[in-house]
């Protein structure tokens, strides 16, 4: 399992006092730690998490930490570029051959979700990604990464932030096939260093399949807004 936590997550800055994103507070648990936890739940021992900004904050929480979880980390010199290329970072620690589950640091969601995730069928695609159909509980719809897929064979026909034709968007929670690293290099030798960059690339070749996530809780934690949103939702849940 790789987890991107290299991005600076400047949109949170006024809330963290210049901590890491990856370890802002839900129910005074670092958010990377529930992450953590929720792999352990769906059976998951070896994580992966690739750094960047303020590298050394993960590194100190992670060497910190009492977990039965097996943490390596890597880091991304190239932290400021997209993120397609904190994926490639990673790529010489996953076996070759191997299938591998990706997602970003940022986003909050139940090992349920990672679990419907993990468990996909990898037969006619080189990626699953989760998606989420339910837009009306989308907290910031402007901001999310928009699909456009096809309900019948569940593979996506579009990507983009800027779609303005889309029924799902995508919970930045991934399956990949180990030649997604292949796909990733091939975008970034024509300066496409996104991980969108790459799977518009899938999307071509019919390569890129949505895999639902029904109604299993997520949100993307990137402003304090959306931090604020997600405390709500577990209060009211009860899950606090």
């Amino acid at each position: 399992m790789i987890f991107i936590a290299a991005g600076k997550g400047s949109r949170l800055s006024n809330i963290t006092n210049g901590n890491h994103k990856a370890l802002v507070k839900i129910n005074n648990k670092s958010l990377i730690d529930i992450l953590f936890q929720n792999c352990l739940e769906i059976g998951i021992n070896e994580v992966i998490v690739v750094t960047g900004f303020k590298k050394h904050l993960i590194t100190e929480h992670t060497k910190a930490l009492k977990t039965n979880i097996n943490i390596e980390l890597i880091h991304n010199l190239d932290w400021k570029l997209p993120n397609g290329l904190s994926v490639l970072t990673a790529k010489d620690l996953i076996p070759k051959g191997d299938d591998f589950l990706l997602s970003m640091c940022d986003h909050y969601y139940f090992p349920s979700l990672l679990d419907l995730v993990k468990k996909s069928n990898l037969k006619n695609t080189l990626v699953n990604v989760g998606i989420d159909y339910n837009l009306e509980r989308i907290f910031d719809i402007d901001d999310a990464m928009k699909v456009n897929i096809n309900k019948n064979n569940n593979l996506i026909k579009s990507m983009a932030k800027t779609l303005t034709t889309y029924n799902a968007v995508d919970c930045g929670v991934f399956k990949c096939n180990y030649d997604f690293f292949s796909i990733l290099e091939a975008a970034k030798e024509n300066d496409k260093y996104s991980l969108s960059d790459a799977c518009n690339l899938l999307i071509k070749n019919k390569k890129l399949g949505g895999i639902n996530i029904c109604d299993n809780f997520w949100i993307d934690i990137d402003t304090p807004d959306s931090l604020n949103q997600c405390n709500i939702y577990l209060k009211n849940s009860n899950l606090f």
